[in-house]
């Protein structure tokens, strides 16, 4: 019989390679334009990395905040963009 311990290890790696994310454009997909981060998140999982930045309009002197997700998977990555909560855009592909 096998000592429990033993028998725990290995569930929790079963059950831990399971829960790894992997990511396709299906996923992808399913995100929409003025979707929120969280929404985003839901579908896509929390991404690898995250920034935030400035964008100038070209009419004025206003900048407004873009957050950017990025989500890396294969040596491939899909950036998703937002501005003022919601979904504005995104790049890259993950197949």
């Amino acid at each position: 019989m096998l000592h429990p311990a033993v028998v725990a290890a290995f569930f929790a790696c079963v059950l831990f390679s399971a829960c790894q994310r992997h990511l396709t454009d299906a996923n992808l997909n399913c995100v929409k334009m003025d979707m929120s981060p969280k929404e985003v998140e839901s579908i896509l999982g929390p991404p690898d990395r995250q920034e935030t930045s400035e964008i100038q309009l070209q009419t004025d002197a206003i900048t407004l905040p873009v957050q950017r997700y990025f989500y890396e998977q294969n040596g491939k990555t899909v950036k998703i963009h937002f501005v003022d909560g919601k979904l504005i855009g995104e790049e890259g592909s993950f197949e």
